[in-house]
């Protein structure tokens, strides 16, 4: 069927957008909405509507303070095409959401129609009853882990898309970044109150569930033009973004031939897989659960892995084999030309240093180890060790470890040279984005940032994924275990041989490793080191002179290979050099009670912050301005911080005494989070002090 795309746009050219009871609205407007073709090689052709569709539902629980189903009290959804907001649709109760989509479906003239939910994986649960009565279970879904669908496809043309993977933050953050004209109604929803599927709503909680869905519809269209995408073509997630752009650009310049030239086999890439870490994040045990008072400062690094892109060398060519075992000094000792990888054992290993507080050695990646004594995760000592290295980490960990004995086996080599310029130019070319838009376009600065953070990504994505399955009768997910027929290493094979495969994994691999190495560099520029995550040092009494030729030695390296800084506003923007912004990185009161657990008097504004995996930011309240109060046996009230636990129920559907329609939901509960401290093993204190028996093993 042919459209007249002029003539639907003229349609709408005085439209006034409206938000309206979803069975009050003329559904007929919606046919004017135009579609667009998806090029494919099939001889079917897929139409799409050329619109930005977005649902969201709120629920309510049936009691106070007691686990029990919550239940769809409203719902809306939005629509907006050729840049306007044509209508915010609601509802209250799941089965009218169900009727209002299938009157947009009915109205729209296409095959396909794409609705975006920002977290989907909430919104699905209290849906996927009453889509399964409606459409079937899903022909397709693509799930992230469990209970983390972010594709879902029906029979019909329903395709459900989570924007929230796609945005990397929440809704009102997407909307302040990419400065969308509507702005989320926070405050104007009790959550507390408990409500019927009857609600007649307030002005102001009309208009917090119509911006929930306004906003979104508004944040994709920006995204779009700024891409230069269609609504059919968008990405799936953060980091698909740059991976196109960059997979054309590798397309033009031979990448793939590249690729192919440079791609490990199966047994390599597991052995690449052993060898991967993440960023290094770690307290210094000598001070953990103590309060540190002075001038505590923090320096991070600016654009730690971008930077180890630019600056260092990787893999140039296929691994070769080697038969011989041999010594970690003469890996060392080639590392500057040559990349390495390779099992380490070592027995009676052991910090060189007895008081050095950040050991490198970690306990979760090592094949085997006997008698480990552990530093929250890190060995201090071990009668016995198997780890799989490059020379990167072997060059941290022959500085810091001594041994009484020590082997590396399976040794493979490769040359080293830097990357292809097609791919650093583009991380170049995204630096200089973010810095020359911040304090302008407030969009392409925030998609620009958001670029480069994902470049890094796109390079340690595991080649083989599991593919994890909803079980629709239950709510189950089970993962799908490699067999005889697909087995890991033919899907491998598959990955490789794939025209979309162009950046091999050990980029990741060697990129992760280079970073770290220059946190333990920078460690060093400190007299006292207290605290470190991944990019970040936080320490007393630095030497700003050994900063200096730190930095110094970064803006070489990058020059080395022909890039410089970004100017901008008349300052000298350098990737990868380590930096202090005045009072926001000053403290005069620090904490820790292990990784991921510390706690600070920011001289910036007197506050005391915190960082604490699973507690928000919001939960220095509960210190009550003491910093003293941060220790073990704290609990971070789930009523204080809004730290809720997600509980899922899988039920029938009913209808209750109240005519209120209930099905599978989730029970949001107020989570308290009881503060620990990391203990190291008592049996260290006393290896310093005594004389030990080594055994030793074949």
């Amino acid at each position: 069927m042919m459209i007249d795309k002029k003539e639907n746009e003229l349609f709408f050219e005085n439209w006034i957008y409206k938000r309206e009871y979803y069975k009050n609205f003329n559904y007929n407007v919606l046919s004017h909405i135009n579609y667009e073709i998806r090029p494919s090689r099939k001889e079917e052709k897929e139409s799409f509507s050329d619109c930005f569709i977005m649902l969201d539902t709120e629920t309510s629980k049936k009691y106070k303070n007691r686990i029990d189903v919550n239940y769809i009290v409203a719902f809306s959804i939005s629509l907006r095409a050729f840049n306007k907001n044509i209508v915010t649709l609601y509802g209250n109760k799941p089965s009218q959401c169900i009727d209002c989509i299938n009157r947009i479906l009915k109205s729209l003239k296409s095959l396909k129609t794409i609705v975006y939910v920002h977290n989907l994986s909430y919104d699905w649960i209290f849906l996927r009853q009453f889509l399964f009565s409606e459409y079937g279970t899903p022909i397709r879904q693509l799930n992230t882990k469990s209970h983390y669908p972010i594709v879902i496809e029906f029979a019909n043309g329903l395709i459900l898309k989570d924007s929230l993977i796609l945005a990397q933050r929440k809704l009102e953050k997407w909307a302040e970044d990419l400065n969308a004209e509507h702005k989320k109604a926070v405050g104007k929803w009790d959550y507390n109150k408990i409500r019927t599927q009857n609600e007649i709503f307030t002005n102001d909680e009309l208009e917090y569930i119509e911006n929930d869905t306004l906003v979104g519809v508004e944040c994709l269209d920006i995204l779009k033009k700024t891409l230069h995408k269609h609504v059919y073509s968008m990405p799936f997630t953060a980091t698909g973004i740059p991976r196109e752009e960059l997979r054309k650009i590798a397309f033009k310049n031979h990448g793939k031939e590249w690729f192919n030239r440079l791609v490990p086999d199966y047994l390599q890439y597991k052995k690449l897989e052993k060898i991967y870490h993440g960023g290094f994040t770690h307290a210094n045990r000598h001070f953990i659960g103590q309060t540190v008072k002075g001038l505590i400062s923090c320096y991070d690094f600016a654009s730690s892995y971008p930077f180890c892109l630019l600056s260092e060398k990787y893999p140039c060519e296929k691994f070769q084999k080697t038969n011989t075992n041999c010594d970690i000094k003469y890996i060392v000792k080639d590392s500057e030309n040559f990349a390495f990888m390779f099992k380490f054992t070592a027995i009676a290993i052991k910090l060189k240093d007895t008081d050095f507080p950040m050991p490198c050695l970690q306990f979760s990646k090592c094949v085997n180890t006997v008698n480990a004594i552990i530093d929250n995760g890190r060995i201090l000592y071990a009668d016995y060790v198997e780890i799989y290295l490059n020379e990167q980490d072997a060059i941290t960990i022959l500085e810091q470890y001594d041994f009484y004995k020590h082997i590396c086996s399976e040794v493979e080599f490769s040359k080293k040279d830097y990357l292809p310029k097609w791919l650093t130019d583009y991380v170049f070319r995204l630096f200089t984005e973010k810095t020359q838009y911040k304090g302008g376009d407030i969009v392409l600065y925030a998609l620009s940032k958001a670029k480069l953070n994902s470049v890094y990504g796109m390079c340690v994505q595991k080649c083989v994924k599991e593919i994890i399955e909803e079980i629709y009768s239950s709510g189950e997910y089970i993962k799908h275990k490699f067999d005889s027929e697909n087995s890991e290493e033919d899907l491998y094979i598959t990955y490789t041989e794939s025209r979309n495969s162009f950046l091999p994994y050990f980029i990741g691999v060697w990129c992760t490793s280079y970073a770290q190495k220059n946190l333990f560099e920078l460690g060093k520029c400190c007299e006292t080191w207290l605290y470190s995550d991944t990019d970040s040092c936080y320490g007393i009494n630095w030497n700003i002179e050994k900063v200096s030729k730190y930095n110094q030695k970064c803006k070489d390296k990058l020059v080395k290979n022909n890039y410089s800084c970004v100017i901008h506003n008349n300052r000298e923007y350098w990737l990868g050099i380590a930096e202090h912004d005045g009072k926001k990185d000053e403290y005069s009161e620090f904490k820790t009670m292990g990784a991921k657990r510390y706690c600070g008097r920011c001289n910036a504004d007197n506050e005391l912050h915190i960082t604490v995996a699973g507690v928000p930011k919001n939960g220095s309240v509960c210190l009550k301005n003491d910093i003293n109060n941060f220790k073990k046996g704290l609990i971070f009230e789930g009523k204080k911080t809004g730290k809720k636990q997600h509980t899922y129920i899988y039920k029938e559907f009913y209808i209750d005494e109240n005519g209120i329609e209930i099905a599978d939901s989730i029970d949001l509960s107020d989570c308290d989070y009881l503060l620990d401290e990391v203990n190291v093993n008592e049996e260290w204190e006393n290896l310093i002090n005594e004389e030990v028996n080594i055994q030793i093993y074949d």
